[in-house]
């Protein structure tokens, strides 16, 4: 492709790092597209595997492949490094051990983006456990409608989990990007909240795409599932404490949805309590349990499961009982592998 004299449409971000065996199979399912006017932006992290000769080998055999090589710094490093790269009138991230089912994706996109010029498109992953078992919830079914002014319908987006903190479920205007300067934090294990909470504010228009192609890996040895520990806990507890510092500084219609979107990781930070030391338990008890508003009804789903415990428990053993619940689930998970 002749990247001075053709229109590039999509930029297609990969963060690499130590994933040699799902690598191939994420690449494939992005070159095979019908669609061919994009760009693939490889970032390796530092991976210490083979991750970076199968970059370099892609590389060789399909000029639309653009390859950075890099120290080790984190997801978000990698991203910022792929956008401050990137040519293409949209971005897409795709995660490095998840790929793509079809060859239809960009193709379908690339017709929304010519008919209506959205500023995002929303779509919902599908939950790989393996070939056999694969789990997509279609909550957009549930939405009275798919397309049309963000900020009107921002409530039932994060409702229904729609809107959520992943990069790789938004196809967005690289312009909005740029022009915000909406690159990732750095030095937070789970920065994608904080960025995908700031892009709210930059939405004008949305629709939702209805095929759910996108191939989301379970329970891979390594992922945050894994590696879910007290830093993690303590990162996520100071994102949401930003977040609800902040919400008065954003769009008036905004600010219920963004209360929403902050009290699903309140949530999360209940669920992994146990994880932290005592001393930080004693530290964090009191300011948790004065945010314990955010734990009503209509905010979202899983914090509508939350209330109905809440309205029989104390608080006192609210973060003990998700903490069970928490592990349950991830048995849960693992028996689906």
């Amino acid at each position: 492709m002749d990247k001075i004299n053709k229109n590039i449409i999509f930029s297609i971000i990969v963060p690499v790092y130590n994933v040699e065996g799902y690598l191939n199979q994420c690449i494939d399912s992005i070159l095979i597209q019908s669609f061919s006017n994009f760009e693939l932006i490889l970032v390796n992290d530092g991976s210490t595997d083979g991750s970076l000769a199968i970059c370099s080998e892609y590389k060789s055999r399909d000029e639309r492949i653009q390859l950075v090589d890099k120290k080790n710094g984190g997801a978000a490093d990698s991203r910022n490094h792929g956008l401050s790269k990137a040519l293409g009138q949209y971005v897409i991230f795709v995660d490095g051990d998840d790929f793509w089912s079809g060859d239809f994706v960009l193709n379908e996109m690339a017709l929304l983006i010519k008919n209506n010029d959205f500023d995002i498109i929303i779509h919902e992953e599908s939950r790989y456990f393996s070939s056999n078992n694969i789990k997509c919830k279609y909550n957009q079914n549930k939405l009275k409608q798919k397309s049309g002014n963000f900020e009107n319908d921002a409530l039932d987006l994060i409702y229904y989990h729609l809107y959520a903190s992943s990069p790789w479920d938004k196809i967005i205007k690289r312009s909005i990007l740029i022009s915000n300067d909406l690159f990732f934090p750095l030095h937070l294990k789970y920065e994608d909240m904080e960025w995908c909470a700031n892009l709210m504010n930059h939405i004008n228009t949305y629709c939702i795409y209805s095929k759910s192609f996108y191939m989301y890996r379970q329970l891979r040895v390594g992922s945050e599932v894994y590696s879910m520990n007290e830093q993690a806990v303590l990162d996520i507890y100071l994102s949401v404490k930003k977040g609800l510092i902040q919400i008065e500084n954003n769009k008036e219609t905004l600010q219920l949805a963004l209360k929403n979107y902050w009290s699903f990781y309140y949530v999360v930070i209940l669920m992994h309590f146990d994880k932290l030391s005592s001393n930080n338990k004693k530290a964090l008890i009191k300011e948790l349990s004065s945010w314990k508003n955010l734990i009503s009804s209509g905010r979202n789903l899983t914090v509508d499961k939350v209330n109905l415990f809440y309205k029989i428990l104390p608080f006192s053993l609210l973060p003990k009982f998700m903490s069970i619940y928490a592990k349950m689930n991830l048995f849960y998970k693992k028996t689906k592998l």
